[in-house]
């Protein structure tokens, strides 16, 4: 990507996110990683919905549970940020997140639902912002961003976990 934007002060781990990106086009990259995420749906079947590729691994829904976990999170960091909120937000553990689910029942149906859910939604808030909205820099969990790293950080999460389903839990194909 030649966007420095798309980098700004982020901190150095979301660099390796940004770097799955294929593109500068925000709005593109959150669609095409929607669809390659839907197709990615497709091949799970309901046999590895519960399977973990080693002991205290997370299972395959637990994964897609943390990317639509980490969106909703980004996403409502991106719109304080985008609407030039100056307040210093939290982090979060997303190994508790997930722990706290364990009881919950849901299914391989109900996350993509829930995936598309939310990424049509993060698609919608998108649209709405301009360059300055984009750039505002905000701080979370302890770090520089801005609505713009978010977005780019949402995809790169995305991709980055659904080449590990592939990798791990679908034996690479």
């Amino acid at each position: 990507m030649t966007d420095k934007r798309i980098y700004g002060d982020a901190p150095t781990y979301c660099h390796y996110f940004f770097d799955l990106v294929g593109t500068d086009d925000l709005l593109a990259e959150l669609h095409k990683s929607k669809t390659q995420t839907e197709g990615l749906f497709l091949r799970m079947t309901p046999e590895i919905e519960n399977f973990s590729y080693a002991i205290g691994k997370w299972t395959t829904k637990e994964v897609i549970r943390h990317i639509i976990d980490c969106e909703r999170v980004y996403m409502y960091r991106a719109l304080r940020f985008s609407r030039f909120d100056e307040t210093e937000l939290s982090g979060f553990d997303e190994n508790k997140y997930v722990d706290n689910l364990k009881s919950a029942s849901y299914n391989l149906t109900d996350l993509k639902e829930e995936y598309v859910a939310v990424r049509t939604a993060s698609i919608a808030l998108f649209k709405s912002m301009t360059d300055e909205m984009l750039d505002f820099k905000g701080k979370a969990n302890n770090a520089l961003f801005t609505a713009r790293t978010l977005g780019f950080m949402t995809v790169g999460h995305n991709i980055h976990h659904c080449n590990f389903i592939v990798d791990n839990y679908l034996g690479g194909k």
